[in-house]
């Protein structure tokens, strides 16, 4: 039982959300709708209509990158509001300081 608690919290500590993470969800993302979309063409020369799945595929990766770009729109705001918070901080200390 302490080895899956260990592993757990291990696990746990290493998913992390970051620019690199998200970098990988596009080209993953982008190599699969590439592939559907060339396996699409192969079966559309066999006479079979995969145009639905072809596009559900483009919209799948058209979702990712929108959920990609406002998680990095969000991280980009939260580390905005941490260095604001910062300097009010510093700013509250140094009158302090001075009274």
């Amino acid at each position: 039982m302490k080895i899956f608690k260990k592993l757990r919290g291990k696990i746990r500590s290493c998913w992390k959300i970051n620019g690199d993470t998200m970098t990988t969800i596009v080209i993953f993302s982008l190599a699969f709708c590439v592939f559907i979309v060339i396996w699409g063409m192969r079966m559309a020369q066999d006479g079979v209509d995969t145009a639905s799945i072809v596009d559900s595929a483009l919209r799948v990766f058209g979702t990712e990158l929108g959920i990609c770009g406002i998680m990095t729109i969000f991280a980009r705001w939260t580390d905005a509001q941490d260095r604001r918070a910062e300097e009010r901080r510093k700013q509250r200390e140094e009158r302090m300081k001075s009274e």
